[in-house]
């Protein structure tokens, strides 16, 4: 067996390989997040959305899970920073909201 006791140069960063568009692709609405979990690596969001069952006499609100999405841990740190810059830029950035200036 070879060992090396060189370190490895660097690699230098790759452009991201090229975005394809798929107009089939699902779409969901969600009105929130209903939680987070860290499952061996990945990182899973529960979307929720608020749904009204008008089958009875009075009308209830529930929430209902939408979805749930699971990203690599890079991809959900990437989704996070990405979020709160567009949400920054648009001037409603969680701070804001919350009155923490």
């Amino acid at each position: 067996m070879y060992i090396s006791s060189r370190s490895r140069a660097p690699q230098a960063r790759q452009a991201p390989p090229p975005l394809v568009d798929n107009p089939f692709a699902a779409e969901l609405f969600a009105t929130g997040c209903a939680g987070f979990t860290s499952l061996g690596g990945t990182v899973v969001l529960t979307l929720e959305a608020a749904r009204c069952d008008h089958s009875g006499e009075t009308a209830v609100v529930e929430r209902v899970v939408a979805g749930r999405i699971a990203l690599t841990i890079a991809g959900a740190q990437a989704l996070a920073a990405g979020l709160n810059q567009f949400l920054d830029q648009q001037g409603l950035a969680p701070a804001r909201a919350s009155g923490n200036q």
